[in-house]
């Protein structure tokens, strides 16, 4: 009879991996499922998003102080366009804002026609008119409607630290038979009709409060660049959001000399402290520059809402430092 051949021994070296596999998948199904019973903090979550797409170019301010309980008042974001306040992507004070819009316009690729400016009194928005306009035009284009609608929830949230949003219409010197004046101005009332309308996504209600407004047209005849190119001429034609910051130290005179230089037109360039041709003595300057005024004010006001005699307004300043004007009327009005 012949014998039966002997049975081979089976490889059992992966078994192991069946056990490790089922104890990975219970694990796996522990964790879902304390994943569903917990809450989850959405806030923590708009925090890490926002750490990747900032790239640690802005921080946010609950985040660096979470041991302060009262962190959540002093800054914030909010989400909706709606609620300028509470926590979210929306920045809440003017240096995360310059933040934010120049990381908004670099990842969005508007840097060509789009650029921001935070100064010390102003935040302001700068757009090439191409984006809005055709040529001698004051239509706002289809484009410019929906680059605008992608500026409103910022601008929103701004709304409550906003003291006047002025729209500035610029044009440059050309050949056209278009009055520069009217073309400025119509440009700058059609921006703004615009964001008052309302017509946003998100927004049912103007981009700000209507009243702090203000519509303004230079012509040409604030350039920021020569206007003996085109390259030049075309840099000149803007619309420009200006916002001038709520709260303010009036007593900064950085804050005064920017609130001169723009609404004013008092350069203080010249006379620029970090200007290593600075002329040092205020009295030296030219009558009416912006750094004798500021020079006059500081010498008065000291920033402790007292003057030198100790009285306020206007009774406690001296008239004899004031330059008196050769065209001055002392015999006042007639009739």
């Amino acid at each position: 009879m012949a014998k039966l051949p002997p049975k081979k021994s089976e490889d059992s070296t992966g078994d192991w991996l069946n056990t490790y596999a089922d104890m990975v998948t219970l694990l796996l199904t522990f964790f879902v499922l304390l994943f569903a019973c917990s809450n989850l903090d959405e806030t923590k979550l708009q925090f890490v998003y926002q750490a990747f797409q900032m790239r640690g170019k802005y921080i946010n301010p609950i985040v660096a102080d979470q041991g302060d309980p009262n962190a959540e008042m002093n800054g914030g974001i909010t989400d909706d366009a709606t609620n300028a306040g509470g926590e979210g992507t929306m920045p809440q004070s003017y240096p995360e804002m310059y933040q934010y819009l120049a990381e908004f316009i670099d990842s969005n690729s508007l840097s060509a026609n789009v650029s921001v400016e935070n100064s010390a009194a102003y935040l302001t928005l700068r757009f090439d008119s191409s984006v809005f306009f055709d040529g001698d035009s004051h239509i706002l284009k289809e484009e410019g409607r929906q680059m605008l609608v992608k500026f409103a929830p910022m601008i929103h949230a701004m709304d409550p630290h906003i003291k006047k949003l002025t729209v500035v219409g610029h044009t440059s010197v050309g050949s056209s038979n278009v009055s520069d004046w009217n073309l400025s101005s119509l440009r700058a009332c059609s921006v703004t009709n615009f964001l008052e309308s309302g017509v946003f996504e998100n927004l049912t209600v103007p981009v700000i409060d209507p009243s702090k407004f203000s519509v303004k047209g230079c012509g040409n005849t604030e350039p920021r660049f020569p206007n003996d190119t085109e390259e030049g001429r075309q840099k000149n034609r803007r619309v420009e959001l200006m916002m001038l910051k709520d709260d303010l130290d009036l007593t900064d005179s950085d804050v005064i000399q920017d609130i001169l230089k723009h609404d004013w037109n008092l350069d203080t360039e010249p006379f620029d402290e970090h200007n290593p041709n600075k002329d040092q003595n205020p009295s030296t300057l030219p009558d009416g520059s912006a750094d004798k005024i500021v020079d006059f004010i500081e010498s008065k006001f000291k920033g402790d809402g007292a003057t030198h005699v100790g009285t306020m307004g206007p009774g406690a300043i001296d008239g004899s430092m004031f330059i008196a004007s050769d065209a001055s009327d002392t015999s006042g009005d007639e009739g």
